[in-house]
């Protein structure tokens, strides 16, 4: 299983990442997001379409309250960007006359908006000082905006492959995805478990209605799904 896992091993992938907050390496967990994502730049990257490379890319991770590491999504590097913008049609690549900054926006902060009528595109790239520590706010905002346009035109914006330029507000965004996507409680574990057994529900149907959520074990469930599997379990009796 393990030399399986190592064929398709991209990004720096492990079986165990490090937690700070732990001290120690703890087993990682592949969203259904990251996988996506994954699939989707592997892609990009066999088709040689923009000229992208595995090291265009790095893996967005956050810890989840089960003690593992949950891969999230994937970030793309702004030079990945870049690449991507020089060769998209003409029509979509990001055009700077486009772009208006508004220097007193919201909440005291700097932001670029981006509007291409033709693109049928709307966008904006803000800084401020909880998202932004460096000197350079405004070489940040534009870039922000740049990327973002980018990821939108390219459709990649719409496969959890986000920008390295997002910054905190990525980490954010992935923290409530990663709580969304928490496992049932083993409690809940537990009583399913005894559930089962009471209305002897064969292995054979309980692996089959698992599989068909992509869960090997009844400790994998997520709590999006559980409800919608209790009742397949109780149609299934």
């Amino acid at each position: 299983m393990i030399e399986d896992w190592k064929d398709t091993v991209m990004f720096n992938e492990q079986l165990e990442e490090y937690s700070a907050k732990q001290q120690k390496k703890i087993p990682v967990w592949q969203s259904p997001k990251y996988i996506q994502a994954k699939k989707r730049a592997i892609e990009l990257i066999d088709k040689k379409e923009y000229g992208l490379t595995e090291a265009d890319f790095w893996i967005l991770m956050n810890e989840t309250k089960t003690n593992k590491m949950q891969y999230t999504g994937l970030i793309i590097s702004h030079n990945g960007c870049l690449k991507i913008n020089d060769k998209l049609e003409e029509k979509l690549k990001f055009n700077p006359e486009c772009v208006i900054v508004d220097k007193e926006g919201y909440d005291n902060s700097l932001v670029y908006t981006y509007i291409n009528k033709q693109q049928g595109l709307y966008e904006v790239g803000e800084i401020s000082k909880l998202n932004c520590k460096n000197s350079y706010p405004y070489a940040m905002a534009l870039k922000r905006c740049f990327d973002r346009v980018v990821l939108k035109n390219s459709k990649l914006a719409y496969e959890s492959i986000y920008s390295d330029s997002e910054g905190a507000d990525i980490t954010k965004e992935s923290e409530e995805e990663t709580m969304a996507e928490e496992k049932i409680s083993e409690k809940k574990v537990n009583a399913l478990k005894q559930a089962i057994k009471n209305n002897k529900i064969p292995n054979s149907v309980v692996s089959l209605i698992l599989a068909n959520y992509e869960y090997a074990e009844i400790e994998d469930i997520e709590i999006k799904n559980y409800m919608k599997i209790v009742n397949d379990f109780r149609t299934s009796k």
